[in-house]
């Protein structure tokens, strides 16, 4: 049933390919995959020609793909602010990961350092025991096992967070070298 159907899909997604020709390449193959998952479903469930109506001429279905893509150096100025936001985040991420990790070898170092707490009055406190001659150690051997990953959860999300800065940036840059290219005022 599908066999017969696969040049119409190929067909279609092929001119719509071409007819993005404009688009960045990872944003067109985005789109065209989409079409053909959708071409494909629909083929399957015995709806291609309807599914293939309701999309139109691939030029026609282009076109609403191109206008976005046309509005969208207006939101180029905010990609910044999202970049720059994501690298002050990734550096704060990664101080908070330098701070679990100091505390975690202090720990170790310094066996009377730790999260205390004073059974008389119930006061918690981060640091050395000699505080108070009564309190007892919460966290015990845990506080540096609990540093370390922590410490590891904020270096990763750290780099989550710089690589989206570094993609915004390069989407910033590209969508600016395709206005430059194309004549228009950025």
């Amino acid at each position: 049933m599908m066999s017969h159907q696969q040049p119409d899909i190929a067909a279609y997604v092929a001119a719509l390919d071409t007819a993005l020709h404009a688009l960045p390449a990872d944003e067109r193959n985005d789109i065209v995959q989409e079409a053909r998952t959708h071409l494909e479903a629909s083929a399957q469930a015995g709806r291609l020609e309807a599914t293939l109506a309701a999309f139109g001429m691939p030029q026609a279905y282009a076109v609403q793909f191109l206008d976005e893509h046309e509005a969208a150096p207006a939101r180029a100025t905010p990609a910044v602010w999202t970049a720059a936001g994501s690298v002050a985040g990734s550096f704060v991420l990664a101080l908070l990961a330098a701070a679990f990790v100091t505390v975690a070898i202090i720990d170790i170092m310094v066996p009377a350092f730790g999260i205390w707490v004073n059974p008389a009055s119930g006061a918690v406190y981060f640091g050395h025991a000699g505080l108070s001659t009564r309190a007892e150690e919460l966290a015990g051997a845990w506080l540096s096992l609990a540093s370390f990953l922590a410490a590891g959860a904020m270096a990763f999300l750290s780099f989550v967070s710089a690589r989206a800065g570094v993609r915004e940036v390069r989407r910033y840059w590209s969508a600016k070298s395709g206005r430059l290219g194309t004549g228009q005022a950025y």
